[in-house]
């Protein structure tokens, strides 16, 4: 069933919306202003709106997120002067992962809840997950028990990057999807949807359900195209979070040869007449969603994904015979990178003439933030005013400069995380340009394209991010149905 949007949700976003236009008290108040208003807004106001909810962020969680006050005393921090004095407080990678494997191996999701429990102001003591047998099921319980509305990433070890958004995050991250349907001044496609109290068709090329992309379009979802039978979606079934943790250390066993060896959930091992049903029936679904789309051939839609579930649709409608399906004014999403996947030289062009689009700008980010950077008509990357971004020294950690044209390890800070610490560090080497005015006319720092992952260019990679998951996720169904 789709994900309703719960009363608690509806009313921060209503409570939000009506701070549209008004002069921002908190970071997060950015994300309910239209873009001309975000991007419009003086720097320095927008820094000093940082600054203080930075300080605000800093004095609610440091006693009641554990690894934040631990990081906090080890570097000596007690309070926040500067937006440069929390670089130090960013967490890496491997914090949202941080419980051992053997949590999942065993089914102990009571261990885990107590963990992650520490990485959020909302009180898990007494959530009862007995019974739980996946990680499925394990987060279904906390949701039906807590504010809690979990996304996450998938490692090649197999670990979780688990983000405990609550149903405040959540608001924030459905309102910032609504962006994406304008643009700012000379960069929009059309008339913003909403304005003109129309919708529109919305298709994603990959599962109707999971908690990574799926979730905030699944709420969002009845603003932007109206009805449930106009939000298309490749696949039926869930993004599970088992199958990304199952294909992630497939992955890693398979590169030490290790590959018989796994220790396999018995639960899903269970479900696994059900796994190779929906094997057999892939292609019927993509013979599904390529129909649909021919009904709606020539009109104005809405089309999210990354540039890997793009292709996949792309290359699936070539086979078909399928090209320029949509008008060229329609509203595009895409992102990722390739992340080590081979694509074709020509695989921008042919992307866009299979969707029939002028161009398909690309977005930068990752899902520990909120909101994708846009990436405007002279081909750099905004953060949105309620993203604060960092560079860091690659060789000992320490902040460069916010000035100048840098180049460092990207790190960011992100102000609409209210009930977790929302600072944290990347995996990719980037070049921001602090003080250069943008030709686009937006305010404010921007990310130049010239983005390297850290793990490529030296080898290896450390996890799989949600350009990854479904191929991830597509190696562990083929696992599965092969036992």
């Amino acid at each position: 069933m789709p994900e309703a949007p719960s009363p608690i949700l509806r009313q921060i976003r209503e409570r939000n919306q009506a701070q549209r236009g008004k002069s921002a008290k908190d970071a997060s108040d950015f994300i309910y202003m239209s873009i001309d208003e975000m991007f419009d807004t003086p720097y320095a106001e927008v820094k000093a709106t940082q600054l203080s909810t930075l300080q605000q962020r800093f004095e609610t969680m440091r006693s009641a997120v554990a690894p934040l006050q631990q990081l906090a005393t080890r570097q000596g921090i007690d309070r926040i002067n500067s937006i440069e004095d929390a670089a130090p407080l960013l967490f890496g990678p491997k914090v949202l992962k941080s419980y051992p494997l053997s949590l999942l191996e065993n089914n102990q999701f009571d261990k885990l809840t107590e963990w992650l429990g520490r990485l959020t102001t909302h009180d898990l003591s007494s959530v009862d997950v007995s019974g739980c047998d996946t990680i499925d099921a394990w987060l279904d319980k906390l949701e039906a028990q807590t504010p809690l509305r979990v996304m996450h990433s998938s490692g090649t070890s197999g670990k979780l990057s688990i983000i405990p958004r609550s149903v405040t995050e959540m608001a924030h991250l459905v309102e910032i999807w609504f962006k994406y349907l304008d643009g700012y001044k000379d960069d929009r496609y059309g008339d913003d949807i909403r304005a003109l109290g129309g919708t529109v068709p919305m298709f994603l090329p990959t599962y109707r359900h999971g908690r990574h992309i799926q979730r905030p379009l699944g709420i969002a979802y009845p603003e932007i195209c109206g009805t449930e039978d106009q939000f298309i979606c490749a696949f039926p079934g869930k993004l599970s979070a088992d199958l990304l943790t199952l294909g992630g250390r497939l992955a890693a066993a398979e590169a030490k040869g290790e590959a018989g060896q796994l220790s396999l959930n018995p639960g899903l091992l269970a479900k696994r007449d059900e796994l190779i049903e929906f094997q057999k029936r892939q292609p019927e679904y993509l013979d599904d969603f390529f129909k649909r789309m021919l009904d709606f051939k020539g009109r104005r839609v809405f089309v999210a994904g990354t540039w890997s579930t793009h292709l996949m649709a792309t290359l699936a409608g070539e086979e078909r015979g399928a090209s320029h399906l949509f008008a060229s004014n329609s509203f595009p999403i895409a992102g990722g990178g390739k992340k080590g996947q081979a694509f074709p030289d020509d695989w921008y062009e042919r992307i866009c003439r299979f969707y029939g689009m002028r161009e398909m700008r690309a977005n930068y980010g990752m899902v520990e933030m909120t909101g994708l950077m846009q990436q405007c008509r002279e081909g750099h990357y905004h953060p949105w005013p309620h993203q604060i971004p960092y560079l860091l020294d690659l060789a000992d950690g320490t902040p460069l400069l916010r000035e100048g044209t840098q180049r460092g390890r990207f790190g960011f800070m992100d102000l609409s995380a209210e009930t977790y610490w929302g600072g944290g560090l990347s995996g990719d080497l980037v070049t921001i340009a602090w003080d250069t005015p943008c030709a686009c006319g937006r305010q404010g720092p921007y990310v130049e394209p010239s983005i390297e992952r850290l793990s490529e260019r030296d080898g290896g990679d450390d996890k799989i991010s949600c350009a990854g998951a479904q191929a991830a996720h597509d190696a562990a169904l083929d696992f599965l149905t092969k036992l």
